[in-house]
């Protein structure tokens, strides 16, 4: 062997060896990317013009660019073998050169690299025959390996001959390094592809480890990721909050552009948006919130993932909504077997130069696992405010249940007042009634007198309404006609009626069964209601009267023109000593109430467009056994007063 194939040789097994020993001295797989390219296109050491690695995805099960190296041009190959010549430049130096600018190695080889996307299948390309054969291939001529060079690497790479070798570790191909000479012309050598395939060979090793320690990295920060989302979701209980800190941790620990958090309403079978994150998410969501609510519906629905890698690739997205999605996934919320809704996210941040924009499966399992925690968390969430909203309406009812004492304290005492003013007053109003008889029509006390007799008669009404209220007695009942305790109701107030010239409307079912009541407390409570009616009604106004038979059992409808009443009093009309007016005792309607649930009925309050107030008395018919329960039994929540009810 002559001397300068000997020192060739030499130097050939140098760089070799300090390849070697750079590639194993780090666990990054871009940086052992790097320093396997230099090695190749550094002229002191292979001297190849450009080099590509391509990597299997053994997933997917395809063979995929990841980077290359080497001038673009003649001229660019000139300067930088110009540059190099001129420093001096070692091998080490040439490597720490490509690795500490990270401009370098993204230059038009590496997009080409990147580019390049196989299926591994044979024949598709000669990279991909490598990969499979495990074998060298060398082209000294592209145009006879026609159909076995695939149009992306012939129009993007191949301009002379060239090699691919392929790159092994313990026996599996785990990808393909390829090189040639475009600028320079020079010839490859049988020894440069040996020397090629044993470089290839323990960079098999190297990448080997290099991804073991990228997953396990991976692995290692999803784990801490898990724990830190886990005390970041469950630190507030607050349901409004746990949306929102679901959404941009899940968009942010999976490197989404944005993300959408969509609630499920089972009863209702609606998806709604719960919280969003990300400044384009809004946008997006709002001009296409019906196709982000079906990826979520077909997430609930199959309680699967839905992951779409490429949109312009899907059908189901039109090119417009391309324009502002490229990627996608959507993973279903399931907790204790229950649908809670889906978490969706879009478009991926590239964390370096060699990740890909679009989700995967990793990205899908990874968020899967984060919706189990977010699952968990929105659980926790509604179970606290349900105890909340609990602990509430329980304050509410140990109020009300003083409240309740209290008024029946109350009503004793004024039972009792009440029977001790009785008789002074009605004595009092007596008198005056007499003196005022034996006084001429002219005489200046006559109008004291009528004050007197006026202010003792209203004493005597709320003194009688009280004791109505505070003794009320169980009712006598027999079998009635309704409408006939309707028509002596309306006649008993018709002097008021004219008074405020009302124009009632009356509408009595001629087909209603006869009722078990009392007719005389089922006139006060009619008259009450009319009373009341009449009170708000304006001058001139209508007042409806009807009576209907409504499934088991029998409306009378009393409804009046004039100002509605606001909701927050509608649940008070019936409160004893409640009155929405300047006069009035506010015992009327709920003498009323009462006494309608004695007889196993119930009085509801509504108002419409038309109507200011529409009270509604709702009696069961003699088959209705309810109706001889006692009061005690039939007591209800205040706000079921208010139910709503339909004229049909």
């Amino acid at each position: 062997m002559e001397q300068s194939a000997l020192e060739t040789k030499i130097r050939e097994f140098s760089i070799l060896f300090k390849t070697i020993n750079l590639m194993h001295g780090t666990m990054e797989l871009e940086r052992i990317l790097t320093i396997i390219l230099s090695s190749v296109t550094e002229g002191s050491a292979l001297g190849f013009n450009r080099a590509l690695i391509l990597l299997v995805d053994e997933e997917k099960q395809i063979l995929e660019g990841r980077m290359g190296m080497g001038p673009s041009s003649m001229e660019e190959a000139e300067r930088i073998w110009s540059e190099l010549e001129s420093r001096s430049a070692s091998f080490e130096t040439v490597v720490r050169m490509s690795t500490e600018d990270p401009g370098r190695p993204d230059q038009a080889v590496t997009r080409i690299a990147r580019s390049l996307v196989f299926p591994l299948r044979e024949g598709v390309d000669v990279t991909v025959d490598c990969v499979l054969n495990k074998k060298p291939v060398y082209v000294e001529d592209p145009d006879s390996y026609a159909g076995r060079i695939s149009h992306e690497l012939k129009e993007g790479f191949v301009t002379c001959e060239f090699v691919a070798v392929p790159i092994m570790a313990k026996g599996r191909a785990l990808g393909a390094l390829v090189a040639d000479n475009a600028f320079s012309r020079r010839p490859v050598t049988d020894e440069a592809v040996d020397l090629l395939f044993s470089l290839a060979h323990q960079a098999g090793l190297a990448i080997e480890n290099g991804r073991t320690y990228e997953r396990t990295k991976l692995r290692l920060s999803e784990l801490s990721t898990l724990q830190e989302v886990g005390k970041g979701i469950l630190s507030t209980t607050n349901l409004e909050e746990v949306l929102e800190l679901i959404a941009r941790i899940c968009a942010q620990v999976i490197g989404a552009k944005g993300s959408v958090l969509w609630l499920y309403e089972e009863g209702d079978n609606r998806v709604i948006a719960g919280a969003s994150f990300g400044s384009g998410v809004r946008m997006v969501e709002k001009q296409f919130e019906a196709l982000g609510e079906q990826l979520a519906r077909w997430a609930i629905a199959e309680r699967t993932p839905v992951l779409v890698p490429d949109c312009r690739a899907d059908s189901r997205f039109s090119e417009e909504e391309c324009s502002l999605v490229s990627s996608v996934i959507a993973v279903p919320l399931v907790g204790l077997g229950n649908r809670i809704g889906a978490i969706t996210v879009y478009d991926k941040f590239a964390r370096s130069d060699f990740d890909s924009n679009m989700f995967d499966r990793d990205d899908e399992q990874f968020l899967a696992i984060l919706a189990d925690q977010a699952a968990i968390a929105v659980q926790n969430a509604r179970l606290f405010e349900a105890v909340k909203e609990t602990e509430k309406r329980l304050r509410e009812t140990q109020a009300l249940l003083l409240r309740t004492e209290k008024l029946a304290a109350v009503g004793e005492m004024s039972a009792k007042v009440a029977h001790e003013i009785r008789n002074p007053l009605t004595s009092i109003g007596g008198f005056a009634r007499r003196v005022i008889k034996t006084l001429k029509a002219n005489d200046p006390n006559r109008d004291y007198l009528e004050i007197i007799i006026r202010e003792s008669e209203r004493l005597e009404r709320i003194l009688d309404e009280q004791l109505q209220f505070a003794q009320l007695s169980r009712p006598r009942l027999q079998m009635e006609d309704i409408n006939s305790v309707v028509q002596q109701s309306l006649q008993l107030v018709s002097e008021e009626a004219r008074r405020k010239k009302a124009k009632v409307l009356k509408k009595l079912s001629t087909n209603l069964p006869k009722l078990l009541l009392d007719s005389d407390k089922m006139k006060q409570v009619l008259i009450n209601i009319l009373q009341n009616a009449l009170k708000f009604l304006p001058v001139g106004g209508r007042i409806k009267v009807e009576s209907r038979k409504v499934g088991d059992g029998v409306h009378v409808i009393i409804a009046n023109e004039g100002q509605r009443i606001p909701g927050e009093l509608m649940d008070r009309l019936f409160v004893p000593f409640f009155t929405s007016g300047k006069d009035g005792t506010g015992i009327g309607l709920a003498v009323a109430y009462q006494i309608v649930r004695e007889h196993g009925g119930e009085i509801k309050v509504r108002s419409d467009r038309e109507w200011g107030t529409i009270f509604c008395v709702c009696l069961p018919v003699s088959e209705n056994q309810d109706r001889r329960k006692t009061l005690k039994d039939r007591r209800v929540r205040m706000g079921d007063r208010r139910r709503s009810f339909t004229e049909s």
